[in-house]
Order: C-alpha cells, then structure tokens, then sequence
C-alpha cells in the first residue's frame, strides 16, 4: 500500500518502528488488553511504523460479512469479535494518526488479508509469510517464525491444512461460534506440536534459521512466535548480522524499537 507524498516518507524515515508478537488477548482479560493500549499510546510519539509480528489474539479470522451496511456501527451488531473491539479501535486511531501498520500473520491468524479495511477501513499492511524490508539501508527479514523449525514437519503439515482456500470457506460457512471452538483444539493441538521441546531447544532452532537467512544475503533476521526474548550478533561473511526475537506480549511484556538508522532495543514495558 502506498503513501502520497514524499514530505510523509521522510517523516517516516525518521520515526521509529515498534515491534511487538504474540499477545494472543482473548477478550476476557480486560486488564491485558488496556495495558497493551497504555502501550501503544505511550509510543504513538515518536512511532512512525508498528509491526504486529502475529498472534496478538488467540483467534482471529478474516470473517466476511456482506450484509452489513458500511454506515452500520459494528460494534452493535455483526462484528464477529465485539470482545476485541477496544484493541481494533486503538489500532484505527493509530492509524489515523498516520502511523503504518504492518500485521505478520502468526499461527492463530487466518486470511487476513482485507479485514482491516473491511471492517474498520483501516489501512494495515498484512504478510501471510515472511517479508523483506530495508531496515537502515540493510536488508532485513522479518516473520512471525512459525516455520523456523524444518523438523517440525507435523507442525508444517498441519499448517497446509487450516492454512488453505478450502478451509477459508469452511470456517466462513459455518460462522465465529462454532469455528471458536474448532479454533481452541486447533491452538492446543499447535502448542502441543510446538512447546513439546524445550525452550532452549527452540531458541537454538530460531538461531539456525537466522543464520541460513545471513548466509541467503539478509544482514537482519526479526522473528516472534519463540516467546523468548534474543538479541544475537554475529559476523558472517565479514557481514555483521543480527538476529532479534521479539518475545511475547503475553508473559514478557517484551518488545522491539529500531530507531533509524542502526539502533536496534529490546525493552519490557513496565508499569508503575
């Protein structure tokens, strides 16, 4: 999606880029979701970029609904997540601020692709897989990191599944309630396939993805999904690299600032 003018590129070339992964709000926790918008509101300063590196809720679908009226208020009747509406409208008044939005699809979203501007005629950027940015003029890959592991081959097979067409109309047919449910055995069965080792074991498989990234030519590898917080540097082909993992919104209140051109800090959000 495009941006007119350059007088708002460079103002954006300037600003920060936020990163956060993996709050995965349900809804019911009202003290999870406020803080995370006091988050967003404490940076909206000085922010001219926030990646969403997936997960930030437990679900989420790109339901459609082609009866609801564009001048209907959502939040009355067919919204198909009322329970997530305070986070969605932070993210509109972001937004609406000029702030980018970019959203990776993490493993507990699902066709995303036109919801935002569907139902809140937002602009947000969204990546079903990993996308290459220039970060500082350096070349970056950035993804949720589901697919980080190669030997996770149920995991990748499972995927393929609930990740098609045919499971898009699906889940679409049958409507929110009862694709919930289905979607609660669907996040169990992915934390089994996944949280089956142990958190080393999975760190050092995101160090390896990293570095087959540096030996494809990227200088900086940005990940989620690990939910543990990492900040590597190593030299590669007299290049120096970096990886980040972002950690997890949900346990760490962990995230990512790169502030241009070369300035990259993992922080915690504390609140006194």
């Amino acid at each position: 999606m495009g941006w007119e003018g350059e007088g708002k590129t460079l103002i954006h070339a300037k600003k920060d880029w936020v990163f956060v992964s993996d709050a995965h709000l349900t809804g019911q926790e009202r003290e999870g979701m406020e803080s995370f918008l006091r988050f967003l509101d404490s940076q909206k300063g000085g922010m001219g970029h926030l990646v969403i590196l997936g997960d930030l809720f437990e679900f989420l679908f790109g339901f459609r609904d082609s009866s609801r009226q564009n001048d209907f208020p959502l939040h009355l009747k067919s919204f198909p997540f009322p329970e997530y509406l305070p986070v969605f409208e932070g993210l509109q008044r972001l937004s609406q601020q000029g702030i980018r939005i970019k959203y990776f699809e993490g493993n507990h979203d699902f066709f995303l692709h036109s919801f935002f501007q569907d139902w809140f005629k937002m602009e947000v950027e969204v990546y079903p897989n990993g996308w290459e940015e220039r970060l500082g003029g350096r070349r970056s890959f950035i993804a949720h990191g589901d697919l980080a592991n190669p030997r996770q081959w149920k995991y990748r097979f499972f995927r393929k599944i609930v990740k098609n067409p045919g499971m898009f109309r699906l889940i679409q047919f049958v409507g929110p309630r009862w694709s919930r449910r289905v979607a609660l055995e669907m996040s169990s069965r992915s934390h089994d396939l996944y949280h089956a080792n142990s958190k080393r074991d999975r760190a050092t498989a995101f160090q390896s993805f990293a570095q087959q990234k540096f030996l494809e030519g990227f200088e900086i590898v940005i990940l989620g999904h690990s939910h543990f917080p990492e900040k590597i540097e190593e030299w590669i082909k007299e290049r120096k690299c970096l990886y980040l993992n972002v950690g997890d919104w949900m346990t760490h209140r962990s995230y990512l600032r790169f502030t241009p051109p070369d300035q990259f800090e993992l922080s915690q959000f504390l609140e006194r």
